[in-house]
């Protein structure tokens, strides 16, 4: 979409290119009058200046050539009532630039709140500072100070937040797999967690955000930015906001684990048991770690199903470790939903960035 986007803003500088031509005499077309004069050449030049540079900025996915195609729409346009028999269709162009840039000036706002919410989480926990240390771990269960431990966080600064970007697959039940590219921001001391996906659902743009505060959660997702598909937020999904927050801590950012918002049970002789409270509500999650102290699972029976008050059995297995800036963390997850008919698979995720303590 953004390559034929990107020809039609082609076909359109190629046009008013023609037309400064053609008023200054450069291109003769035989058999057909000249009504471009040489103030509407000049226009037509200056209309092409900057499509060279909507196009650029265009590319560069910087806003600014929102602001640049309206200007060349206007122009354009005065240009086109001089010459309305000859260049009409040349609106078609123009109001196909203006749609795209209405939707575009929609996705950037419903973008920015993401922003907005991202900045102010990351100011109103400001860094306390230390670094993890064995004192740290030792209250933990062994299990959990071998995960922490061979992920590479001994030593190293304390978790303030996460951001992390992911690529991958999503599906509903009985729908065709959708790619999607998203970026979120986990912040440990005050519980919250802000992730907004962009993806090409049935064809069509559509991005959405995921908002937990710690007090509340809410979920919106907008087709072309504009048209709510879904736009929701209860009791039902901040719970299981929680169970996805407890979620990306654990695989993630686990040396964040020695918070106090976390709680321990032995399970097993490669399971523990995390409980996760915040504002009197608790989750609760079963770690399978392995002899190398990696986590391979996450099972929570508290994560209720999209657009059902049910809870089912919610599992991430997760593998593929690999290095991020210093910590050894699972590179790719699934997410499954674990039907009493079947286990559903619907989101499959790559990760490709993980910074820690954003300023």
């Amino acid at each position: 979409m953004r390559l034929l986007f990107t020809i039609v803003l082609f076909l359109h500088l190629l046009i008013h290119s023609i037309g400064f031509a053609k008023a200054f005499h450069w291109i003769e077309s035989s058999g057909e009058t000249n009504t471009i004069s040489g103030a509407q050449g000049l226009l037509c030049l200056l209309v092409s200046i900057l499509l060279i540079l909507t196009i650029a900025f265009f590319q560069r996915k910087n806003h600014i050539w929102i602001l640049l195609s309206i200007v060349v729409i206007i122009i354009s346009q005065v240009i086109i009532l001089f010459n309305w028999e000859v260049a009409k269709y040349g609106s078609i162009i123009n109001l196909i630039i203006l749609i795209v840039a209405i939707i575009s000036i929609a996705g950037w706002k419903f973008e920015n709140e993401f922003r907005e919410d991202k900045v102010r989480a990351i100011l109103s926990n400001p860094p306390s500072g230390g670094i993890i240390s064995n004192e740290d771990l030792e209250d933990l269960p062994v299990l959990v100070q071998k995960y922490i431990t061979s992920s590479g966080y001994l030593g190293k600064p304390k978790i303030e937040n996460v951001l992390i970007r992911f690529r991958g697959e999503m599906r509903e039940r009985g729908e065709k797999w959708f790619k999607f590219r998203s970026e979120q921001l986990n912040v440990i001391k005050n519980p919250s967690r802000y992730f907004f996906m962009k993806a090409i659902f049935k064809g069509i743009p559509t991005k959405g955000y995921h908002r937990f505060d710690g007090r509340s959660a809410r979920m919106t997702i907008k087709s072309l930015s504009i048209l709510k598909i879904i736009d929701m937020s209860s009791e039902v999904l901040l719970i299981s906001e929680m169970v996805t927050y407890l979620n990306d801590i654990c695989i993630f950012a686990p040396g964040a684990l020695i918070s106090d918002k976390f709680t321990w049970e032995q399970d097993g002789q490669n399971t523990i048991k995390v409980n996760f409270t915040n504002y009197s509500r608790t989750v609760s999650a079963i770690l399978e770690i392995n002899d190398n102290g990696q986590l391979i699972n996450f099972f929570s029976r508290d994560r209720y199903a999209v657009n059902e008050t049910k809870k089912y059995l919610f599992s991430t297995p997760v593998g593929g470790y690999q290095n991020y800036n210093g910590f050894k963390l699972a590179s790719y997850g699934e997410a499954i939903w674990h039907y009493p008919e079947e286990d559903f698979v619907y989101g499959k995720f790559e990760v490709k960035e993980i910074e820690y303590n954003i300023k």
